[in-house]
């Protein structure tokens, strides 16, 4: 099926489709090395041409993608993507990234709530989101929003020779309605 990113509003922020400029701003840094998978934290530029066509993802099926704007001044801040259909569980995967210099202000909560909301009345059941074995600030976010584990992966991937651990977490649209009652 094909999606449409619609504008979303929040508190403090605007989610909408976004420009290649604006998709340089969020990745200035390479997130692959603030991730902090095998210790390596480390903010490095990231190379421009390793996002081109960011901006023309959500043209795909099934795919949704999200920059994050303050809405005080419409910066770009990060952004979230929706992608990978399962069928099975009636899930959508969503994933996503914040500029660090936004880290621990409650800005991604913000904007994943509401991307939630979007994503169960599209009539997903489930939503998935994921995070690599070191990487304790998307863990957080997940946890702190209520997803449970659902499948982990050993050895998923390799980083520097080290074998990496994928944990894949579910939240239904039970339970998402559960905990945010007062803002669905």
């Amino acid at each position: 099926m094909f999606y449409l990113t619609p504008t979303l509003s929040t508190e403090h922020l605007v989610l909408k489709r976004g420009t290649l400029e604006d998709f340089q701003k969020v990745y200035e840094y390479d997130f692959r090395k603030l991730r902090d998978i095998c210790g390596e934290f480390a903010y490095v530029k990231l190379d421009p041409q390793l996002i081109k066509g960011f901006e023309t993802a959500a043209d795909e099926e099934d795919t949704l993608n999200w920059i994050l704007y303050t809405k005080e001044d419409l910066l770009p801040i990060g952004d979230l993507v929706a992608d990978r259909v399962n069928p099975e569980l009636r899930a959508i995967e969503l994933a996503f990234n914040l500029h660090p210099a936004y880290w621990g202000k409650g800005y991604m909560v913000e904007a994943v709530v509401e991307a939630m909301a979007h994503l169960f009345s599209l009539g997903f059941e489930n939503i998935l989101c994921g995070y690599d074995e070191g990487n304790v600030k998307s863990k957080r976010v997940i946890e702190k929003m209520g997803f449970e584990p659902y499948k982990t992966t050993e050895n998923a991937w390799m980083k520097n020779g080290v074998p990496i651990t994928n944990y894949l977490c579910i939240l239904s649209k039970e339970n998402f309605e559960r905990i945010y009652a007062n803002l669905v």
